[in-house]
């Protein structure tokens, strides 16, 4: 399993909204897995992916950003947003996600974990997804 890269805080206006960036979330090797740990309540007020590289495999080849509390795998977690990424999507192009409509879905609680729970043969697949918070 590759090495997670350095998560970014980067400050998006002032209302306390700012993304959470996990850069190259996915490639070709990647399983599911957790990029952030809550250490305060948030809400999810935005979801963005890209693929750099589509993925090449005959098969679906998705994503579905999820939550999960302590204990809980991230493939067992709540699904942040409806549908899936499409990780065979146009490269260099953002997908921007539909937030579920249910409002306990997007709250992160201390404690809670947010991750990426992939479906289908990634083989050349790479990208990252941007998950933007505002503290509660």
């Amino acid at each position: 399993m590759p090495a997670l890269n350095k998560v970014r805080y980067l400050p998006a206006d002032l209302t306390d909204e700012f993304s959470l960036q996990d850069d190259g979330e996915w490639i070709a090797t990647s399983i599911d897995k957790v990029f952030f740990n809550a250490r305060r309540a948030y809400t999810v007020v935005g979801l963005v992916a890209r693929v750099e590289v589509a993925g090449t495999d005959a098969g679906a080849v998705t994503a579905v950003v999820r939550k999960a509390a302590s204990g809980t795998a991230i493939a067992s977690g709540t699904a942040l947003h409806s549908g899936t990424i499409n990780l065979k999507g146009t490269a260099a192009t953002n997908q921007t996600l539909t937030l579920s409509t249910t409002a306990a879905d997007l709250e992160i609680a201390v404690g809670d974990s947010i991750g990426i729970d992939f479906t289908g043969t990634l083989t050349g697949a790479s990208g990252l997804v941007t998950v933007y918070l505002k503290q509660n």
